[in-house]
C-alpha cells in the first residue's frame, strides 16, 4: 500500500518536473519572447492530452503541439499580456491617489487583473478541448470564470501559493513552477469542465 502511494507521489513529482523543463526548452526554441506564450500552451495540452501518464509525455509530442499551435499561442499570451500590462498601469495610477472612490477603484482593477489571469487559464485548457475561434473562446473563457466562482476562487489562491513559494525557493522556476501551475489549473477546473461538456451535449 505504502509502495503503491509513493509510486504515485513519484510519478506526479516527475510529471511536473517534466512539464516545467519541456516549458523552458520550448520557450527558447521560440526565443524566449515568442516561445513564452507557444510553450506555456503546449504544457496545458500535454497535460489535458496524457495527464499524469508521464511516459505518453514526450518532447516530440509536445513539438508537434507547438508547431501547430505558434501562431495561436502567441496571440493568445500577446492579448493576456498587453491586457495585464495595461491593467497593471491604470492600478499603478489609481493607487497614487487617495480617497475613497480611488480605493474603489484600486480593488476593481485588482479584481479584473484576477479575472484576466483566470480567463487566460481557461483559454489555455479550453483550446486544447474545443475547436473554436479566438473570440469565441476568449467569451467561453471569460464565461467559465463567472460560472463557476469556486474554482475561479480555487485557481486564484493555489496560482498565488504556488507563486509565492517559488518566491522563496528559487530552483522551482526551473523545476516546478510551470508543472506545479499547469497541473493545478488543469485540476481546479476538471469539474466545470465535465459540466461544461454536459451542457454542450444537451445543445446538440
Amino acid at each position: 500500500m505504502l509502495g503503491k502511494v509513493l509510486e504515485e507521489l513519484f510519478i506526479r513529482i516527475w510529471v511536473v518536473i517534466k512539464l516545467t523543463l519541456y516549458f523552458w526548452i520550448y520557450t527558447f526554441v521560440g526565443g524566449i519572447i515568442f516561445g513564452l506564450g507557444t510553450a506555456w500552451k503546449t504544457v496545458n495540452e500535454l497535460f489535458y492530452l496524457y495527464g499524469f501518464e508521464y511516459k505518453e509525455i514526450t518532447l516530440k509530442r509536445g513539438w508537434n503541439i507547438y508547431k501547430r499551435n505558434f501562431l495561436r499561442g502567441n496571440l493568445l499570451f500577446g492579448l493576456f499580456l498587453s491586457s495585464t500590462a495595461l491593467l497593471s498601469y491604470d492600478l499603478y495610477l489609481s493607487v497614487q491617489i487617495k480617497g475613497l472612490i480611488f480605493l474603489a477603484i484600486d480593488f476593481i482593477l485588482l479584481f479584473a487583473l484576477f479575472c484576466l489571469f483566470a480567463t487566460y487559464q481557461y483559454s489555455m485548457i479550453l483550446d486544447s478541448e474545443y475547436t473554436i475561434s479566438v473570440p469565441n473562446l476568449l467569451k467561453l473563457s471569460f464565461i467559465s470564470v463567472f460560472s463557476s466562482f469556486s474554482s475561479f476562487l480555487k485557481t486564484i489562491i493555489g496560482s498565488g501559493v504556488i507563486i509565492a513559494v517559488t518566491w522563496q525557493f528559487k530552483g522551482l522556476i526551473l523545476f516546478g513552477v510551470i508543472g506545479l501551475l499547469t497541473v493545478w489549473n488543469g485540476t481546479m477546473t476538471k469539474q466545470w469542465r465535465e459540466e461544461l461538456d454536459k451542457q454542450l451535449e444537451s445543445y446538440e
